[in-house]
This record gives structure tokens, C-alpha cells and sequence, in this order.
């Protein structure tokens, strides 16, 4: 009976194998693709997590990333907002990168209080977030008003949904898993 049961394991630890190397298989030939990171400059070992060291003020997280546009690069902080579906940089931000809004695709965007704001859809040559880059990402430019805030974005869905990771408030990193 033991045998029985480690046919069946191994038959199943076979068959997830199959069906990943299936699935990125179709991914190289052109299948369906979901956008991801890819992680630069670093091994990659399975069960290893890459902390990142982030900012809390209040119950807001402040990740760490690098936006890198036509040969300018700059650090920046951007709130981690999983209501926000795209990410997001102010035009101060933009004006960082040497950004030409005047070429920049309008975009309306709806916010979380119902109102409509005028945006610019941006093409950035490299979005850069932990140990984690996405190449030709678009992001949202918003002119901010109000008072100075501590961040100059938001960390969207559109980042998030593709990473797999797990904010821990106590030691104030995000494991990157």
C-alpha cells in the first residue's frame, strides 16, 4: 500500500511540473501573457525572501522604488495602495524625470471619491521596486494638490497584482517572495 501512495505522489509532483513547463511554453510561443517583474542583478532561490526596507507613517507604507525615463533615473517613495489599479506619480515626479507632458497620451481617471481628474499616460523605461523590474511600464501622471505629502506616488495593482509579497509592520520591510 505504501508503494501505491508514492506512485501517486510522485505521478502528481510530475504532472505540476508538466503543466508549468506547459504554461511557459505558451507564454514563450507568443500565448497569453500577464505583465511581470523580473528580479536583476540577483540569484534567484526558491524560498528566499528579498526584504525591502520601507517607510510607515500612520498605517501608510512607503515602498521604495526607481523610475528610470529616457536616461534619467530617480528614487522615489510611493505608497503601497491596493485600491489604486495603476500606478501613479505627481508631475512634480515626472518633472524629475525630465517628463514632456505636453506628448503624453490624456487620460481621464476616475478617484476614490467619485471625481474625475485629468491624467497623462507615461511611458517610463524601467520601473524598478525591491529586487523586482518591469521594463516600457506605463504609469499615471496627476497633478497633486493640497498639502506636501511624504510620497511622490502610488504602487498600483497593475505592479502589485504581478508580485507575490508580505508586509511586515513590526520589522517595517516587505518580503518579496
Amino acid at each position: 500500500m505504501q508503494k501505491f501512495w508514492s506512485l501517486i505522489v510522485y505521478a502528481l509532483v510530475a504532472l505540476c511540473c508538466i503543466t508549468q513547463t506547459v504554461s511557459e511554453g505558451q507564454a514563450a510561443e507568443g500565448g497569453p501573457r500577464i505583465e511581470s517583474f523580473r528580479r536583476i542583478d540577483e540569484t534567484v532561490t526558491p524560498g528566499r525572501n528579498a526584504p525591502t526596507k520601507i517607510t510607515m507613517i500612520g498605517n501608510r507604507v512607503l515602498v521604495p522604488a526607481t523610475l528610470v525615463h529616457q536616461g534619467t533615473k530617480v528614487d522615489v517613495q510611493l505608497l503601497l495602495d491596493t485600491g489604486a489599479s495603476e500606478t501613479v506619480i505627481s508631475t512634480q515626479t515626472a518633472d524629475r524625470l525630465n517628463v514632456d507632458l505636453r506628448t503624453a497620451r490624456r487620460a481621464q481617471v476616475r478617484v476614490v471619491g467619485g471625481a474625475v481628474v485629468d491624467a497623462h499616460r507615461v511611458w517610463l523605461g524601467r520601473v524598478t521596486v525591491g529586487p523586482h523590474t518591469r521594463e516600457n511600464a506605463v504609469v499615471l501622471v496627476i497633478s497633486h494638490t493640497g498639502p506636501a505629502t511624504a510620497y511622490d506616488g502610488l504602487l498600483g495593482m497593475d505592479v502589485l497584482r504581478t508580485l507575490q509579497y508580505r508586509v511586515d509592520l513590526e520589522k517595517q520591510i516587505i518580503l518579496w517572495e
